[in-house]
């Protein structure tokens, strides 16, 4: 299926191109092509930066990058090119593809001399403008029969074609022919994958469809319409993608940032951000990777990529220590980057977090059915279970709403979906350096409330906590006065609270 879709029309095949007279007399030339539902100028990056040890090929990383994934984000540092630059085949390649030609966004020639004034090997990237939005990409590429002599195991002088000798000594005793039909059937496999690796990464879209994506927009301004204070809304870059924030207070006060439970966006703070607000400098921030305003870029896998973006996201934001308040899943990463970041954290503040505990396996299985069968129903019988109401007496159905679009319509990374909210080891408890309030709601059920409790009591060395009475997993809204008036004493508690810079 990704091969057929990588097929070029008869013209393009017969269509002259800069490496046909690089490599007069081939002994197999191979043309590719696909459409891109983007301009040129927005996947010439992911060309620009081509190269083994580099950006990757975007095709089978085992194969071709040393086993390390090709970039999912476009490198600064790799987009200029200029004739002479290298782009190893392999990681670590003294000697490879050397840039011919390079007119960007339309044109890049790529060869490997052969020693002798010509070419072992050209390749060719055209990009052609098929109207404001998507972009004809042809590549060609040319072997000429000095190739031949380097797969069968008789490289010429010279050591530009070290990597074609590994990657081909396997051949070196089969015949002429076989060599050369073996060889032609791998190019063609490995570029077609390399076409669709460059177009995946130059569409990549938070949503899978327009129409979804302005759903679940119009529903989460909806939501904050409701907000009881005055809010701006900005977004700030990271290499991981574009983190979308929500600010409000006295852009003169210590700053708070929360980070939301999980998939329910920083709407849920509703209940909260009235009281927060008035003496802190709130950033609401859309957690990467989930549904809402933040949108991807290179994908995050782990808990120390998650430590990276919000780094990066403070550092955007000119904050230097902060404090930090997560619910849920927002606790956990809140747990991780406190643990990770120390002399970025001033207070703790953590809501029936992930990390103390290990979930509920009921957890597990809801959520998987959710993700299997993403519906109404599967999403309000999970927020029911945790305790929220969709009865209309309280603004939980907001939350429910943005979940369910969400997870319908977001495109969410399968290597940020496979991160699990897994306990913090005794020792990282331990090592918290900052003051720390948790909160839990008597009535969890993603744990054992008391237990957890018990937990952090003894290993965290600066701790207050305590239950919320009446509530389960829904303290933020069913027991916001409990909750803001517990988390404003902690802060009143600390007296040496860094303003933002």
């Amino acid at each position: 299926m990704a091969f057929s879709t990588c097929v070029a029309t008869a013209p393009e095949r017969r269509r002259p191109l800069a490496v046909d007279g690089l490599v007069p007399k081939p002994i197999f030339s191979v043309t590719h092509a696909i459409t891109i539902d983007a301009p040129p100028e927005q996947v010439w990056p992911w060309i620009a930066q081509m190269g083994g040890g580099r950006a990757g090929w975007y095709s089978w990383d085992a194969i071709d990058n040393g086993g390390s994934p090709s970039a999912r984000h476009v490198v600064p540092e790799l987009q200029t090119i200029v004739p002479g630059d290298v782009m190893p085949a392999v990681p670590g390649a003294k000697d490879a593809f050397i840039v011919t030609s390079v007119d960007p966004p339309r044109d890049l020639v790529l060869t490997v001399p052969d020693g002798q004034g010509g070419n072992v090997v050209a390749w060719e990237h055209v990009l052609d403008r098929l109207d404001d939005s998507r972009t004809r990409l042809i590549v060609r590429g040319r072997a000429s029969s000095r190739w031949l002599d380097l797969a069968r195991g008789r490289p010429p002088a010279g050591n530009h074609q070290i990597f074609i000798e590994r990657a081909y000594a396997m051949l070196a005793r089969l015949p002429r022919p076989l060599v050369v039909r073996f060889a032609a059937l791998g190019h063609r496999f490995m570029e077609a994958r390399h076409l669709r690796g460059i177009e995946r990464r130059a569409t990549q879209h938070a949503f899978r469809t327009a129409e979804g994506e302005a759903r679940f927009r119009a529903a989460y301004d909806a939501a904050l319409k409701i907000w009881p204070v005055s809010y701006e809304e900005f977004d700030v870059p990271t290499r991981f993608g574009k983190t979308h924030v929500i600010a409000c207070g006295p852009t003169d006060a210590p700053p708070l940032v929360l980070l939301h439970g999980y998939m329910a966006t920083s709407v849920m703070w509703a209940p909260n951000i009235g009281d927060f607000s008035r003496r802190y400098r709130v950033y609401a921030i859309d957690t990467m990777g989930q549904p809402g305003k933040s949108i991807p870029g290179e994908p995050i896998g782990s808990a120390a990529d998650y430590v990276a973006w919000l780094t990066a996201t403070l550092d955007e934001l000119r904050l230097d220590r902060v404090n930090l308040l997560g619910m849920s899943f927002g606790g956990w990463l809140a747990l991780h980057y406190a643990s990770a970041a120390p002399e970025r954290v001033q207070t703790l503040t953590l809501l029936s977090p992930g990390g103390v505990l290990p979930l509920s396996r009921q957890l597990s299985l809801r959520g998987m059915l959710m993700v299997l069968l993403p519906s109404r129903f599967t999403v309000n019988s999970l927020m029911r279970w945790v305790g929220l109401r969709d009865d209309g007496e309280t603004e939980d159905w907001r939350v429910m709403e943005l979940m369910y679009l969400g997870i319908r319509h977001f495109r969410m990374p399968p290597e940020t979906l496979r991160i699990g909210a897994n306990p913090l080891s005794d020792d990282e408890l331990r090592a918290l350096r900052a003051p720390v309030l948790l909160l839990i709601g008597e009535n969890e059920v993603l744990y054992d409330a008391a237990a957890a409790l018990a937990r952090a009591c003894r290993l965290i060395p600066n701790f207050e906590g305590e239950l919320v009475p009446d509530c389960r997993h829904d303290m933020c809204s069913s027991q916001f006065r409990i909750v803001n008036a517990r988390v404003l004493d902690f802060f009143n508690s600390e007296h040496d609270i860094t303003r933002s810079a």
